[in-house]
């Protein structure tokens, strides 16, 4: 059963990736892997190199993959569908709708209410993933299963607040968003800022930077 993947991304939309695992040498193997639709999955692109973390969900006539950026956001779609009525459809949208720190704070703190909200979460669902769940996720999380990203007002997403390469995409490509640019022109904008402008891409440097290269570019 495969568990992680590290290849090239040949196309990715929709939520839907073909990951190219191999070499020139040895050859290439194509995985269809499918991810949540969230901004942070922006970082994920087309002839970039990726890895993922993979749950591999085996039917009599399917084989489907379903890839996370971390360990931890792994063990977190694993442990929903341990819940009755919540399978990897379903267990995808809930981290397509919010990120994982997010999401387990939905859940420790009983929001019901915010849980129906996402698509596909009637109430009864709603009720099952909190009462089966919160002890669950409390102590994993405790144990540091789920790793340790940070989530605040201010850095909703969960990432680092030491600027990557991922969480400058994100940060970029979420502020221009917000400048009333669409999703797939503001993910076109900052891909072109970062690959015109290298060094924008290392550690210190700031999201201003990346925005304002976006803007001049056009």
């Amino acid at each position: 059963m495969l568990s992680y993947l590290s290849g090239v991304i040949k196309e990715r939309q929709n939520g839907e990736m073909i990951l190219a695992v191999g070499s020139e040498d040895h050859g290439w193997v194509g995985y269809q892997v499918r991810t949540p639709e969230h901004p942070r999955y922006e970082t994920l692109i087309t002839g970039e190199k990726a890895e993922v973390y993979i749950y591999s969900h085996i039917r009599e006539d399917a084989f489907d993959l379903y890839g996370f950026l971390n360990a931890g956001e792994k063990n977190l779609f694993t442990t929903l569908l341990s819940v009755s009525g919540v399978g990897p459809k379903l267990g995808l949208g809930l981290l397509s709708h919010t990120d994982a720190p997010t999401l387990m704070d939905m859940i420790l703190s009983e929001d019901k209410a915010g849980l129906t909200n996402i698509s596909g979460v009637g109430k009864k669902t709603a009720e099952r993933i909190v009462l089966e769940l919160k002890d669950v996720i409390q102590k994993k999380r405790d144990q540091g299963i789920f790793g340790k990203a940070v989530t605040n007002a201010r850095n909703p997403l969960g990432v680092s607040r030491a600027f990557t390469p991922n969480a400058l995409f994100i940060e970029a490509y979420l502020a221009l968003q917000g400048l009333g640019f669409k999703e797939v022109q503001a993910k076109q904008m900052v891909e072109l800022a970062l690959k015109k402008n290298v060094e924008l891409a290392q550690a210190g440097a700031k999201v201003e930077d990346i925005i304002k290269q976006a803007l001049q570019a056009t």
